[in-house]
């Protein structure tokens, strides 16, 4: 099994799309976990319910050392995939995060594991889950903006064991790939396709697979396994 951790460093732009297109371009056997302190949002936008999910995996392993099992606390996401859904209630989210985070990457259960860690600050419950993760992936804007909180932070970022961080954006202007890596020191993997009918399409289900948003989520990934080899990203 291997695990992305998926993170912003300023707001959250795109990061939950990002883990549910990759869900959805892996197909079978991918999972994503909500470890967002802020509180989760796939279940609203795909209309699914709050339980089975992190509250419940939590309670499951509340028992410290205790193996975590995705399995009974999946649902199956509209576009593919499974998730484990957070609640909405930042309270709960950071309570649940705390007990799951520093074993998600060991968890039974799935072949891709895609942890959505929402926005990165210093006391987030979810930074265990990136020291443990196979890769970290920051997610942001190729702006001026966007680049530039990158490159104040990414000296600071909690790294995976291995120390695999990379880049993924959000479209392709005004800076492409290479202008980003450059500016930021880090490999950017990918930019993912913006098209609002796309991301709406993908929590409803709706030929998602088939949209430029999810197809550029594959094309990612392609770029994550090959900078995380040895370890099989893809199936």
């Amino acid at each position: 099994m291997t695990t992305i951790a998926i993170e912003s460093v300023k707001h959250s732009p795109g990061v939950t799309t990002a883990a549910v297109a990759m869900a959805a371009a892996y197909g079978e056997g991918a999972v994503v976990v909500e470890a967002d302190p802020s509180g989760g949002d796939i279940a609203a936008r795909s209309r699914l319910a709050l339980e089975p999910g992190l509250l419940t995996l939590a309670a499951a392993g509340r028992r410290v050392g205790t193996a975590l099992d995705f399995s009974p606390h999946l649902q199956r996401l509209p576009g593919g995939g499974g998730a484990v859904v957070a609640p909405v209630d930042p309270d709960q989210a950071t309570a649940a995060i705390a007990t799951t985070a520093p074993r998600l990457a060991a968890a039974h259960g799935a072949q891709l594991t895609i942890v959505d860690c929402g926005r990165i600050f210093a006391a987030s419950a979810a930074r265990p889950a990136i020291r443990s993760s196979d890769v970290a992936v920051v997610v942001l804007e190729p702006t001026v903006a966007g680049v530039e909180h990158l490159r104040a932070r990414v000296g600071s970022l909690d790294r995976p064991v291995l120390g695999r961080l990379v880049a993924l954006l959000v479209g392709d202007r005004p800076y492409g790939a290479n202008e980003v890596a450059r500016a930021v020191g880090i490999p950017v993997v990918g930019a993912l396709a913006v098209d609002p009918r796309a991301v709406a399409a993908l929590y409803a289900g709706s030929a998602a697979r088939r949209s430029l948003l999810v197809r550029s989520a594959r094309t990612a990934l392609d770029a994550i396994a090959e900078i995380a080899a040895p370890a099989e990203v893809l199936a």
